[in-house]
């Protein structure tokens, strides 16, 4: 057998032993938090250690960012400087499998100059890695980096799988071994003058796929939303509802921007008299920027620009005139040849007149623009939907004509509430991969 299996196999012996113990020993704890491990994914956080105790500063770090996420972490420390990337898989899937987490995110501190992180998923076949380089004198800088991107993934874990990480491209040969032990935390090994006293490792992780660097992307880049909105009008509409449809688009993760249209039901204004259709084909843009909270919601915050096409169409039977319609006049009956002429009473001076008669109302059509500064709120149902909920308060630029028959006066409110709320169906795509340098 040659000397670097037989020494692989040694370790693995040993540190399955450790945590076969250990996890005896943390029976009753886990016991007494089962509810809230039913409530909170589990994720195992692991170290290499290193000679100045960066590990040590980067897992509490990296642990103050993913513990308020709703996450549970179990912290591991391996016994060996530096493992091999060749075993950094089962090594990695058998911790998940002991500890029934859902992935691994494991931190190298062992390299002069840069950090690196890790990510494996439980029975993923594929390693995922982040490098971040220390230039000398921004240690802390770095850390915080690596701490802000351990969130990002610890994120992506509890939703689903990883999508936001570049693969690294190291194939994964060696057995699984057993679990490392929990929190125990060995002195750092002595470096060994004689490269042939241990197999060969590698000086630095394995470079990501052609050198690319992806940013964490969780939230939607295309959505389709559908629901319910709703506005204020005006005093012959004081509240009107549409079924709303929106397509959006992230060109980058905090930008959002927005084309939506409302089917807004026919209103009926007016009285016995006079009486209109009220018709809106509201069509609206929007652009808003997009901010990550914890437990996976989303706020937008931006402005909408609004075109309503507006159409008063009169109602069949509507009067023609201001008053009740008039009997036509006829003319006087004929004089009978009896009496004289003379003794005939006199004509009328001035014949009747008909009162004056307004034209009959014609449909008119106005096209108003408005603008509304809104925020939305989404919230996660799956890694794909998302329940949104939106307010705002819309500005009328334009006015209706006044100009028109007096049946069909309309006077919206100059200043209108807008509220909604919807599903969202949503398609994360990758981010574009930007080169390290």
């Amino acid at each position: 057998m040659p000397a670097a299996s037989l020494a692989l196999a040694l370790r693995a012996a040993r540190t399955a032993a450790s945590a076969a113990a250990c996890a005896l020993l943390t029976l009753p704890a886990a016991a007494a938090d089962a509810p809230r491990a039913a409530r909170e994914p589990l994720l195992v956080l692991a170290a290499c250690p290193s000679a100045d105790r960066t590990d040590k500063r980067a897992v509490d770090l990296v642990a103050a960012h993913v513990r308020p996420l709703g996450v549970r972490l179990q912290i591991v420390h391996p016994d060996a400087p530096r493992p091999a990337l060749q075993s950094l898989l089962p090594e990695a899937r058998a911790l998940a499998e002991a500890w029934d987490a859902r992935g691994v995110l494991w931190i190298d501190a062992g390299s002069k100059g840069e950090l690196a992180l890790y990510v494996v998923e439980r029975d993923g076949h594929q390693i995922y890695g982040r490098r971040i380089p220390v230039p000398p004198g921004q240690t802390a800088t770095a850390l915080e980096s690596l701490a802000n991107i351990a969130g990002a993934v610890a994120e992506e874990l509890r939703e689903g799988h990883v999508a936001g990480m570049a693969r690294v491209d190291v194939a994964a040969t060696a057995p699984a071994t057993a679990p490392l032990a929990p929190e125990a935390v060995p002195a750092p090994a002595a470096p060994s003058d004689k490269p042939d006293d241990a197999p060969p490792r590698p000086r630095a992780p394995a470079v990501l796929q052609q050198g690319a660097r992806r940013e964490p992307g969780r939230l939607p880049t295309l959505a389709l939303l559908a629901g319910y909105s709703g506005a204020s009008f005006g005093g012959e509409a004081p509240w009107q509802s549409a079924a709303a449809l929106r397509a959006s688009w992230a060109p980058v993760d905090r930008a959002v921007l927005g084309l939506g249209y409302e089917l807004v039901p026919s209103t009926s204004v007016g009285d016995e008299r006079f009486a209109f259709d009220l018709v809106r084909h509201p069509v609206s843009t929007s652009g808003q920027l997009r901010f990550r909270l914890p437990l996976g919601l989303d706020l937008q915050v931006g402005a909408r620009a609004s075109v309503d096409v507006v159409q008063r169409v009169p109602q069949s039977g509507t009067q023609a005139s201001g008053s009740p319609a008039q009997e036509p006049l006829q003319a006087p009956p004929p004089r009978p040849p009896y009496p004289p002429p003379w003794m005939w009473p006199p004509r009328a001076a001035w014949p009747r007149m008909a009162p004056r008669q307004l034209p009959p109302p014609e449909a008119q059509t106005d096209v108003l623009f408005s603008v509304a500064p809104v925020a939305e709120l989404g919230y996660p149902i799956t890694p794909w939907l998302r329940l949104k909920t939106m307010l705002g308060v819309d500005f009328l630029l334009t006015r209706p004509d006044a100009s028109v028959h007096p049946g069909l006066a309309l006077q919206p409110d100059p200043v209108r509430i807008l509220a909604g709320m919807g599903l969202e169906l949503g398609l994360a795509l990758p981010s574009p991969p930007a080169s390290a340098r």
